[in-house]
């Protein structure tokens, strides 16, 4: 009986342990609140407020920049060295321009190839459209003449003595103040150039009937 009585108790005693620790536990520990992690504060972003950007060259003006702006070293570029098809590209524009002209532009397509002519050509152009512009009559009728490069052939080329003869071969139309035009006709000029100071220039050009 004695016995009984005695592990009634020691229960009695454990249960009395078990609810204070529970008491405990609520009471205490479980009312702590965890720590929050402190809130990171942003900047806040003003309207018409952009990020900063690099160092720039304060005389260049944002405009005079392009996007993706890449350098090109020209210095670097090898040079173009002047060859035959050149030379011959050159003979054909020139017999195109030196070919189409007309009484009412007042042969103004030879003194726009001054450029490309050697001394002895401009004597001679400047004595033939003194010739031509003599000849034309007040209330003349409208005269021109177009013509096309076709293709052209290197007769002669000499790289070292810088000269060279190239045989254009054009296509060309005359043209009246009637309303139709003329018959179109196939004609070569035979052009000599010379370089001279690095550039070609034309120093005599003959149509071939």
């Amino acid at each position: 009986m004695q016995t009984n009585r005695k592990s009634v108790g020691i229960i009695i005693v454990i249960l009395g342990l078990i609810i204070l620790g529970l008491i405990i536990y609520f009471g205490f520990l479980a009312g702590r609140e965890k720590p929050q992690p402190t809130p990171v504060i942003e900047e806040p972003f003003v309207t018409g407020q952009l990020p900063a950007e690099p160092t720039q060259d304060p005389t260049v003006t944002p405009g005079d920049r392009p996007r993706n702006e890449q350098l090109y070293d020209l210095s670097k570029e090898k040079e173009h060295k002047t060859n035959q098809a050149d030379v011959a590209k050159l003979a054909e524009s020139f017999s195109e321009r030196l070919g189409s002209f007309s009484n009412y532009s007042n042969y103004s397509n030879f003194s726009d190839l001054n450029i490309f002519m050697t001394d002895n050509m401009k004597d001679w152009a400047d004595n033939y459209v003194k010739e031509l512009r003599a000849n034309v009559k007040n209330g003349e009728e409208y005269y021109g003449i177009t013509t096309v490069a076709l293709t052209s052939k290197v007769v002669e080329y000499n790289e070292t003595a810088g000269t060279a003869k190239i045989l254009v071969s054009t296509q060309r139309r005359e043209s009246t103040g009637q309303a139709n035009e003329g018959a179109a006709y196939n004609q070569d000029i035979e052009l000599t150039l010379q370089r001279i100071n690095g550039a070609w220039l034309v120093d005599k050009a003959y149509w071939v009937k």
